[in-house]
């Protein structure tokens, strides 16, 4: 039978460290509001998504392990390594056993022992997480331009909210999505003002240079 575990830096909670886990309590992230008031009049303005993007506080998880041990002292030590391994995860990757196909970007936070039996420690980590779970496998466009072709191709993003996607090209060329051109040399283009809305994206590729072009996008889907 398999055991629920989390997997943090390729180790895993039970398998490496014979830390049980017990509860688990994922919470949703709480919505970061801006509001403002105007003198004299009972309104209230909310910019919360004045751009047309709501943003979101880290989400709080938190996870109950067991160990248990024959000895004090072999508790001791169990106890030792895990907590050298559990309180040092900055910004990694955590799966969780119930998430399937997605994980969270966690950080340690806190962490409670209870040692009031001689055999037994309950330990309760908390980790604060970036607020959406993000895909496990990426997803990948393939798009080839031939010399002097122009390509309009529709990408869809399935995320919840704008993702910035990576591009990677063998050879020149120049993306126009709405009313924006990026021209893109080859090699590996990201960049912040390049974003790929929820749902369809319409690009149109243009290739003027002297050799075909074969464009990679790849983003990770990012959901509530």
């Amino acid at each position: 039978m398999l055991l629920d575990q989390l997997r943090i830096n390729n180790k895993y909670s039970y398998d490496d460290f014979e830390a049980s886990l017990k509860e688990r309590t994922v919470s949703e992230p709480k919505k970061k509001t801006i509001k403002d008031t105007v003198a004299y009049s009972n309104k209230t303005y909310d910019f919360s998504a004045i751009n047309g993007e709501v943003y979101w506080e880290e989400r709080v998880l938190e996870y109950i392990f067991e160990i248990i041990a024959d000895t004090p002292e072999e508790l001791e030590e169990k106890k030792r390594k895990f907590l050298a391994w559990i309180m040092f995860i900055q910004n990694e990757a955590l799966y969780d056993p119930y998430i399937v196909g997605y994980h969270f970007n966690a950080t340690y936070d806190s962490i409670k022992v209870d040692d009031s039996e001689i055999e037994k420690s309950t330990i309760t980590v908390t980790f604060t997480a970036y607020p959406y779970m993000i895909a496990n496998t990426e997803t990948l466009y393939t798009i080839a331009v031939d010399i002097g072709e122009e390509r309009t191709v529709t990408l869809i993003n399935n995320s919840v909210h704008k993702i910035i996607p990576k591009i990677t090209a063998t050879a020149p060329a120049v993306i126009k999505k709405g009313d924006s051109s990026y021209s893109v040399s080859a090699g590996t283009f990201q960049d912040e003002s390049f974003e790929f809305e929820a749902g369809d994206n319409v690009l149109i590729i243009t290739n003027s240079g002297t050799e075909k072009s074969t464009l990679t996008v790849t983003f990770n889907t990012e959901v509530m």
